[in-house]
């Protein structure tokens, strides 16, 4: 069947190359195809165009009918691709309210969407699918077609990609292709989601446009993942935080006369602990999904979503730490008489003065992540985490996670009220960090860049209008759905 506009088409209509894939969901063959197809798009770019068909093998595959008319569902609200990537993500879990649950994941209209699952809305669209393929002599999956001409070659990255750029005349791809050339392929490949990982002008050093995309890609994963999954992430990031306050009330009770502030060396490790473990920290959060929202790739709700239940994580892992190191005996008496007095310490500055140290403290942050992201090993990123964040205690900027782990040892050493040190602490220090993480992004960074989306991304996303950026793509397609309804209702006429 020629590619038409009844296709789930993912690329440019002006390609050089049309692959047209029959494909199942649940099948382990083309769970395995699936990564090397992005990898390729990435590859190639806008001269590539794929084309997914539907072709579920039922009786090998129980699953396999309805994930496709998941994917058919989603397509209908303009979701399609993005539903295709869950399903082969999450190849083991393809039950009904695996489908539903990632529906909720995309802002789809659920009830919706469930309406068209029950009651088998796609099976005909599916059925033109697999008739088609068996016309065309699709016989298993996955199956592929090139320019019209059905491959039977090995399913790898180099012989699919070489048959790609022989039937497209990719002259560049052919020679990139090349043994000599073939150690430079694999060090311009991109990310699955599209960043580069390496600089175009030079190749161990990122250009602001490129450190900007691979900011993105990390903000795609995070505004992405489950609520449970931030959750539990933002936890472990707050404990981490902890592991700051217990070494650093350790070492300056061992050196309490010293001079240079030897206390703050260890104040980093529950930062590089996060850095490294890719956790969920609040103040990291000012960067890097903010660049969605400034790109109109996610809407405000999203955002506030996001940081409401990173903070609300970090804060109770923080609590933990705090209670336990309160209400234990892990520190000694001098110990705790040194975290006391940093808790002390905190409480007796102004509001104002809180407000603004957080701002430049949140500023910190946001420069260690935009760097973080520019490094291209673990060590460079260890020390660029070390030396910013070692800046903190020393110039006396504060953290909101760090302090609240603080001002909550206090409160459950029995020094200090939670009301007290949650007004005239924690919230001046958390609006500073997210001013200054904030404003960092807006008149620096995004200023700074011209090319703010992946070039020659397969994978596209749809950009926000500014209802759906304001109030979220969930509540327009709702009120839609609404309108729409009633709009039928009033068309309609009494019979005779």
């Amino acid at each position: 069947m020629p590619v038409s506009g009844r296709d789930h088409i993912r690329g440019s209509d002006g390609a050089s190359v049309t692959l047209v894939q029959y494909s199942d969901y649940e099948c382990l063959s083309c769970g395995d195809i699936y990564p090397i197809i992005q990898r390729i798009q990435n590859r190639i770019g806008t001269r590539l165009q794929l084309v997914f068909r539907n072709f579920p093998l039922t009786q090998q595959h129980p699953r396999a009918q309805q994930a496709a008319e998941a994917a058919e569902a989603a397509g209908a609200q303009g979701r399609f691709w993005e539903m295709h990537d869950l399903l082969y993500q999450h190849q083991d879990a393809l039950a009904r309210e695996d489908l539903i649950g990632y529906a909720e994941q995309l802002a789809l209209d659920t009830d919706r969407f469930t309406d068209e699952l029950d009651t088998g809305t796609y099976e005909r669209r599916i059925q033109n699918d697999v008739q088609s393929g068996v016309r065309s002599g699709v016989n298993g999956v996955p199956t592929f077609f090139i320019n019209g001409e059905r491959y039977d070659g090995p399913l790898t990255f180099d012989s699919l990609l070489a048959t790609i750029a022989s039937a497209g005349d990719l002259i560049d791809i052919q020679q990139s292709m090349q043994r000599e050339n073939r150690e430079l392929r694999e060090t311009i490949d991109r990310s699955r989601q599209g960043a580069p990982a390496a600089g175009e002008a030079v190749r161990d050093r990122f250009s602001a446009d490129e450190i900007f995309q691979r900011v993105t890609a990390t903000a795609y994963e995070d505004i992405d993942r489950s609520k449970q999954l931030l959750f539990f992430s933002g936890l472990a990031a707050g404990i981490s935080v902890g592991g700051t306050f217990l070494a650093r009330a350790a070492m300056t009770t061992a050196y309490p006369d010293d001079p240079t502030g030897i206390g703050n060396i260890l104040y980093p490790i529950g930062f590089i602990i996060i850095v490294l473990g890719n956790y969920q920290l609040f103040t990291e959060n000012t960067l890097t999904p903010v660049t969605l929202v400034l790109t109109r790739f996610a809407s405000l709700p999203q955002l506030l979503r996001l940081w409401g239940i990173v903070l609300a994580a970090n804060v109770i892992g923080a609590g933990i730490v705090a209670y336990l190191l309160a209400t234990t005996n892990v520190f000694t008496p001098e110990t705790a008489e040194t975290a006391q007095q940093f808790g002390e310490h905190a409480l007796s500055v102004s509001w104002s003065g809180l407000f603004y140290k957080g701002a430049f403290a949140g500023g910190l942050v946001a420069t260690m992540v935009w760097l973080v992201h520019a490094a291209r090993d673990s060590l460079s990123r260890f020390f660029i985490v070390y030396l910013i964040m070692f800046t903190v205690p020393a110039t006396e900027l504060f953290h909101c996670v760090v302090g609240a782990c603080e001002v909550l040892f206090l409160v459950f050493a029995g020094e200090a009220g939670l009301l007290t040190v949650f007004t005239q602490f924690f919230v001046p220090v958390a609006l500073g960090n997210t001013v200054g993480g904030v404003v960092f992004v807006a008149l620096v960074n995004y200023s700074m860049t011209e090319i703010r989306h992946f070039p020659d991304r397969g994978q596209q996303r749809r950009e926000l209008s500014w209802p759906e950026w304001v109030f979220g793509t969930r509540l327009i397609e709702r009120l839609t759905s609404i309108r729409r309804r009633d709009d039928a209702n009033t068309s309609e006429t009494p019979s005779e």
